[in-house]
């Protein structure tokens, strides 16, 4: 009977102290794992913004409008309530430094020659700020198919200003 096998508490505590190192090192990596998957997501769907409103564009001579309401949404964006982003397209003749507009042929302007889509994540994303403050992280597209994070990468129409434009990295990078 003196011959029972078992752990010994050492032995435990050991084991316990591993899982835990373990850990440590595999939560901030799955943090970063889910920003950069709902970053893919912005990126994606407004690269599809972009698709879908060049094609609306080739059909209608002008670029459409999308709401995250889903109450204008000319250009068919599909926007469901399980995304982590809200999805906006701003569309008008001023390209940030000079307002540009399209003659028909008729005398007539149309008053949607760019077009930009912006993506802002619907929470803060990671542990990341800006400038100390907890900030959104927000994405850019123009109809140039520039899609920007970072505000000095953004081209008009994107509003370009530090921390307030349509493009302000906010999550982890």
């Amino acid at each position: 009977m003196s011959n029972i096998k078992g752990f010994s508490l050492v032995e435990l505590m050991v084991a316990v102290g591993i899982v835990g190192v373990m850990s440590s090192v595999a939560v901030p990596k799955y943090q970063k794992y889910k920003v950069n998957a709902s970053r893919a997501e912005a990126q994606s769907s407004l690269s599809s913004m972009y698709t879908l409103q060049q094609l609306y564009y080739t059909e209608n001579d002008k670029y459409g409008a999308v709401n995250q309401a889903g109450t204008i949404n000319d250009v068919k964006f599909p926007i469901s309530k399980s995304q982590k982003y809200y999805y906006n397209a701003f569309i008008g003749t001023d390209l940030g430094t000079v307002a540009i507009t399209k003659d028909d042929g008729a005398g007539n302007t149309d008053g949607s020659v760019f077009f930009k889509g912006t993506a802002e994540s619907k929470q803060v994303l990671g542990s990341c700020s800006g400038n100390g403050t907890p900030v959104k992280d927000k994405w850019c597209v123009n109809h140039d198919r520039v899609l920007a994070n970072i505000p000095t990468e953004a081209k008009p129409p994107c509003n370009v200003t530090p921390g307030t434009g349509d493009a302000v990295n906010g999550g982890c990078s």
